[in-house]
């Protein structure tokens, strides 16, 4: 086969530049269209952002000048608070003159409590709370008929309802000794039950005749009223605004949106959520609700939103493969709640007719030049089919990756020479890679960093593993078995290491030592290893079933986890490397492993580690141990499973022992005693219980000397 010079090909190339012209031009009128656009976007989003601003504004100052008419009412005594009767009155004619508002209550110090409320329907109701002389609190509830007579809905002699210095816009009000703005909750509406989100200004009171508290004053408006208006909102056919609330701890919370709103109770968005305690209802999270262009948008902006300013500030980011502009902004009312005003809108509908435009003229653009360019056009097809394929391959090589592919062929004499070279290179590497591990070393070539002699200090998670009683099993099998078997079992342990994030450092015989955080350091990398111990045991059990069946015998595996400082590095001679970590983190790791085989555990872990993953593993406490090598002691825990799946038995049954080595080691035989003796009745078979019932035999028959720190000293 006759090769073709590259610098043959070289001339075709020259047709190219007719291609980058056209595709300069269409660029540039693509750029200069979407400019226009997207100044006519952020105009939109300005108009609809100031008729957002203006609702709201009034919504707040309407509330405040209720609140401020109320309170001057009761404190030149023209309205008396201790008259219920006389002050819901009022309050029905209030929230008649004043559609925005949703509630005008007061809740006194005694518990006495009325409100008046409109409900989503634009109902009217009054709820009257009031102390009897026995301590309870007799709760009375009346709708307002269109007739304006009253109709009792509840009559309840021992009302449970939360008296109003309980709840926490009273509270908030009380301590601040001013008007203010609460945060976002759900109100106490209807009977005894929370139900409705929205916000309060609240005013706490004064005694006309002196400055004690008389109560706190609420003028409320419900969020489902600013959901309802944010839908009437016209941006776009798709574009939405909503509303997100900024609470005390930085915690964004969306407030309102036009979803919340809708009639379709399928498509309604739900903005409030149980509480965990299952006392109520709280208003969610920004990033747990579920609409993903809002997530989008907030993830956009980032975590500081303390720093909004009033100005709008211009955003664009893309969700589920469609992009949007959009636009968010401060409320910058002084003393007001702490929210900001979003909206989004894709971008497709403000370019519309102006994208398919410039998609045109670069569609023409590119039918002038198309004839004169095939030629070009195949030329260099088949030289960047080859290039390509070339380059592909060496980026595989720089990640290690040495699979071996049929020989790229091509009728260009430097190309085919490159692509054998290659080639080449490929079958040499993979013999070097039979005598280093090929993990390690792709991902040290990710991480950057250059092999060379020399270590740091880093925070580690070090896994040790072996297999149980491996030498007598090694005598029963030929070595061609054996050969197979520990093959099979490291590849797959070796496995769940590496799909968990894991650097395998070396093999010992049947043993394995892997470690997290290095070279790249995960904050989850203590949870990732004992993820891998957990999953190694499940598929030790399942391969466990699959050597049976072959007449194979059953490997079981210890391991020991720990965290802490050590040097990771490598270290031997410039000539040769061992990548590896060195220091007591490693050898304390290697030394629980071992405690496994006097406590009868399969995954023994450090305390440091358990801390780690606390939130998400399920452990029980084992001993205080010394290991070889340390006098002080550490406490090892024993590894159950991800506490999301750990049995009710299995919890039990490690709270009971907590509380048996609780009370071992503050030197309470007696209650030790009787407590590891009901984890045996719950385990009968577990080695650490009766260990520790021996211990505690031991000792009420002949207790230790008064300097005894409760350490068990591992044997050597």
């Amino acid at each position: 086969m006759r090769n073709i010079s590259f610098r043959a090909t070289l001339l075709t190339l020259m047709l190219a530049v007719l291609l980058t012209a056209v595709a300069l031009m269409g660029t540039a009128a693509y750029l200069y269209a979407r400019f226009a656009v997207q100044d006519l976007g952020a105009q939109v989003i300005t108009q609809a952002s100031a008729r957002v601003e203006q609702h709201v504004q009034h919504a707040l100052d309407v509330a405040e000048e209720e609140a401020d008419t109320v309170t001057t009412l009761i404190q030149e005594r023209w309205l008396d608070p201790e008259n219920e009767e006389h002050a819901s009155t009022y309050f029905l004619a209030a929230l008649e003159a004043r559609p925005s508002l949703s509630y005008l209550s007061f809740g006194m110090p005694s518990g006495k409590y009325y409100h008046a409320l409109r409900d989503r329907d634009g109902g009217l109701s009054v709820l009257q709370l009031t102390p009897e002389d026995d301590g309870s609190r007799r709760l009375y509830e009346f709708n307002v008929q269109p007739d304006g007579a009253p109709e009792v809905v509840r009559d309840i002699p021992q009302s449970k309802r939360t008296p109003p210095y309980d709840r926490p816009y009273y509270r908030a009000a009380r301590d601040a000794d001013e008007a203010i703005w609460t945060e976002s909750y759900v109100f106490l509406g209807s009977g005894e039950s929370l139900d409705v989100p929205g916000v309060s200004r609240a005013v706490p009171v004064k005694q006309a005749d002196n400055d004690s508290l008389a109560g706190v004053l609420t003028a409320d408006f419900d969020l489902h009223a600013l959901s309802r208006f944010l839908r009437n909102v016209t941006l776009g056919d798709e574009g939405f605004s909503f509303l997100v609330e900024v609470t005390s701890d930085g915690t964004p919370r969306v407030i309102a949106h036009p979803a919340a709103a809708d009639p379709d109770p399928d498509k309604r968005l739900d903005l409030t959520e149980p509480s965990p305690d299952g006392e109520g209802r709280v208003t969610v999270r920004a990033n747990e609700i579920k609409e993903p262009r809002v997530v989008k948008f907030l993830d956009v902006l980032g975590d500081d939103l303390s720093a909004v300013p009033a100005d709008l500030q211009n955003v664009r980011f893309e969700t589920d493969g469609r992009s949007y502009i959009g636009g968010f902004r401060h409320l910058g009312r002084e003393g007001g709640p702490n929210w900001i005003i979003a909206m989004l809108l894709p971008e497709g509908e403000v370019f519309g007719d102006v994208q398919r435009m410039a998609r045109l003229m670069l569609y023409l653009g590119l039918g002038g030049v198309l004839m004169a360019a095939v030629l070009s056009v195949l030329l260099s097809k088949r030289i960047a089919g080859s290039l390509s394929a070339i380059a592909a391959e060496t980026r595989e090589i720089g990640q290690f990756q040495l699979e071996p592919k049929p020989p790229i062929q091509s009728r260009i004499r430097e190309i085919a020479t490159l692509a054998g070279s290659v080639e080449e290179m490929k079958t040499g590497l993979r013999s070097f890679q039979k005598y280093v591990p090929a993990d390690l070393v792709r991902l040290l070539l990710a991480s950057g960093e250059e092999a060379k002699l020399g270590g740091a200090r880093k925070e580690i998670t070090i896994y040790f593993s072996d297999i149980v009683g491996f030498t007598s099993i090694s005598e029963s099998l030929s070595p061609e078995e054996l050969v197979d078997l520990l093959a099979r079992y490291l590849d797959e342990m070796t496995g769940e290491i590496l799909r968990n994030g894991g650097t395998v450092d070396k093999f010992v015989g049947d043993a394995i030592m892997a470690l997290w955080g290095a070279p790249r350091p995960h904050k989850w990398d203590a949870l990732a290893a004992c993820r891998a111990a957990l999953a190694n045991r499940t598929k030790l059990a399942e391969l466990r079933q699959e050597w049976a069946e072959a007449g194979l015998p059953a490997l079981h595996a210890r391991t020991g986890i720990h965290t802490g400082p050590a040097i990771v590095g490598n270290f031997g001679s410039p000539n040769r490397l061992d990548y590896t970590a060195m220091g007591d983190t490693v050898n304390v790791a290697s030394r629980i492993e071992g405690l496994n085989r006097i406590f009868g555990t399969e995954i023994l872990i450090s305390e440091i580690t358990r801390k780690a993953v606390d939130e998400v593993m399920f452990t029980r406490p084992i001993d205080m141990v010394a290991v070889k090598g340390r006098k002080e002691g550490i406490l090892i825990y024993e590894l159950i499973g991800e506490a999301r799946t750990v049995s009710d038995a299995d919890r039990r049954f490690a709270e009971v022992y907590g509380e048996a080595l609780d009370a071992y080691l503050d030197r309470k035989w007696d209650a030790a005693h009787k407590a590891f003796k009901a984890a045996a009745k719950l385990n009968p078979e577990d080695t650490a219980t009766r260990i520790m019932l021996e211990r505690c035999e031991a000792y009420r028959a002949s207790p230790p000397p008064p300097d005894w720190d409760g350490v068990f000293r591992a044997p050597k």
